[in-house]
């Protein structure tokens, strides 16, 4: 799933239009927002649940947005105490709300080393469980500032990265903080598709410029990011209505890249269907392995079927990728909730927008 267009964050939903499911909907609809980013989850806990009723806030208005074609992604605030219990929570009301992505908003509580194996348990949960559930990161603008958060940890099981691009106490300089933002992130391994939060509060007096939020949106069209949201929908209405107003008259139509045939490739390996990974290959297809060679769709889709049947409850994420003229390179890696996970790499030639040959290196890697 490809996210674009506009969204906000919601954190308290109650304090959202008075906690009122249609006035959300309809407001949206009128901002033409293609996104909205709930809070579900806080470390171990389950977010916008009335704790004397149990009334589930957020459920009351998911199903209202993606009945309106609106996607719903989940957000949760991590603290990496306890990553397993942050894992299953995390996984649970995703489930159990039918998002259709989720965010994990990591920040200064894993700006230590000893939060790396954390990071890397809770992000293994959530892609054993998550399947194709697409998974984007929410943390701070410049890698540069943080040295010491497991970005790598975080990222390599994502699909995108959300930098909080908040320019607090700061003005006229919006856009050139996400292009720097942008910039270092393309430095760092993994890249993610970046979709970048801006700041429609104010904070300790401080408050953004409306020529800012233009000057954000307007530099995040030009570098083609897919889409834009800010931090976020209650405080916006209730402190910065100016800003409401700015986002809603304000046509967001970046150019949407394509997903690559190494990334189309992995995840057509989440869907568990083979049939779905044969279609990439040519009739007479050569699949070479360390342990040998097979030619022909039919050969070939047996070896894919192995790897599904020797790999259960895996799910592949796409490390890195690189291409030159029809020749593909790429790395992936395939992990399960015990810690286990194999690797993949490899080069595939097409041909007619089909792979004619495809050498794959496999192993079993422990973490």
């Amino acid at each position: 799933m490809s996210l674009t267009g506009k969204g906000y964050y919601i954190w308290k939903v109650k304090f959202c239009e008075n906690g009122d499911p249609d006035r959300i909907i309809a407001l949206a609809k009128q901002a033409n927002l293609s996104h909205v980013l709930v809070k579900v989850a806080d470390g171990a806990f389950p977010y916008n649940i009335d704790n004397d009723t149990g009334f589930d806030y957020a459920r009351a208005v998911i199903k209202k947005l993606q009945a309106a074609n609106i996607e719903v992604w989940g957000w949760h605030f991590v603290y990496g105490s306890y990553p397993d219990q942050e894992g299953e929570i995390a996984v649970k009301r995703t489930l159990e709300l039918g998002l259709n992505g989720f965010v994990v908003d990591a920040e200064s509580a894993y700006e230590t080393p000893t939060k790396a194996p954390a990071a890397s348990r809770y992000m293994n949960i959530l892609r054993s469980n998550l399947g194709s559930i697409p998974i984007a990161l929410s943390s701070f603008r410049y890698p540069s500032y943080h040295a010491r958060f497991p970005w790598t940890n975080f990222l390599e099981r994502c699909d995108y990265n959300m930098p909080q691009v908040y320019w607090i106490h700061a003005h006229n300089n919006a856009g050139e903080q996400l292009q720097r933002c942008v910039n270092e992130f393309k430095n760092l391994h993994p890249f993610r598709p970046i979709i970048p939060t801006g700041p429609a509060y104010k904070e300790h007096g401080w408050v953004p410029y409306e020529s800012e939020i233009t000057d954000f949106m307007q530099v995040a069209k030009k570098l083609n990011l897919p889409a834009v949201n800010f931090w976020y929908w209650e405080g916006c209405r209730r402190d910065t209505p100016q800003f409401w107003e700015l986002v809603k008259n304000f046509q967001y139509d970046a150019s949407v890249r394509q997903a690559s045939i190494p990334e189309r490739y992995v995840n057509a390996l989440n869907t568990r269907n083979p049939n779905n990974v044969i279609d990439f290959y040519a009739d007479n297809a050569i699949h070479i392995e360390s342990d040998g060679a097979v030619q022909g769709r039919e050969s070939i889709l047996q070896m894919i079927d192995s790897l599904m049947n020797n790999n259960p409850n895996v799910n592949f994420a796409l490390l890195s990728q690189s291409h030159e003229n029809n020749i593909y390179s790429f790395h992936w890696q395939g992990l399960n909730n015990e810690g286990t996970n194999i690797e993949g790499h490899n080069t595939i030639g097409l041909s007619n927008d089909k792979i004619n040959f495809h050498y794959a290196y496999i192993k079993p890697v422990q973490i």
